[in-house]
């Protein structure tokens, strides 16, 4: 072992972005009585706060989860909700203050699923450049 810390590499179209952060929570734990369109609802609205409070944010199928609820679909999301932290070098046109950008993502996901591979996934068609915002560096 080198002792230096590997970090993970995914792919966002042409730019390559290094994973920061990943955490897995049980999106149920706690949940004492609903039904599965409740769920899905409270999901959306959370979900929409976060969204219109931040930039670099991006939710995986919101539009799935959205279409779900007006079709009161009876079946619980996935168990699992992911939220992934990703970084890159990029920065925008006309930009040359020192700093990076910072992608989020958060999807929802069976817990024995791997995910790694459902980020590498869901990550790979996304446009970064659209989605994330530049961070300037620390002083």
């Amino acid at each position: 072992m080198t002792g230096e810390l590997e970090l993970r590499t995914f792919q966002a179209r042409d730019i390559c972005a290094e994973l920061r952060e990943l955490r897995i929570w049980d999106d149920l734990e706690g949940m004492l009585e609903g039904t599965p369109y409740l769920h899905r609802r409270l999901r959306i609205v959370q979900l929409e706060k976060q969204l219109a409070g931040a930039s670099g944010l991006y939710i995986h199928d919101l539009e799935g989860i959205r279409a779900d609820v007006a079709a009161r679909v009876d079946t619980w999301l996935p168990r699992a909700r992911v939220h992934a932290r990703l970084s890159a070098s990029w920065r925008p046109a006309g930009v040359t203050d020192p700093g990076h950008s910072e992608l989020s993502v958060v999807w929802f996901q069976q817990p024995s699923e791997d995910p790694f591979s459902r980020l590498a996934e869901i990550v790979r068609p996304l446009d970064w450049t659209a989605l994330a915002r530049f961070e300037l560096a620390a002083d």
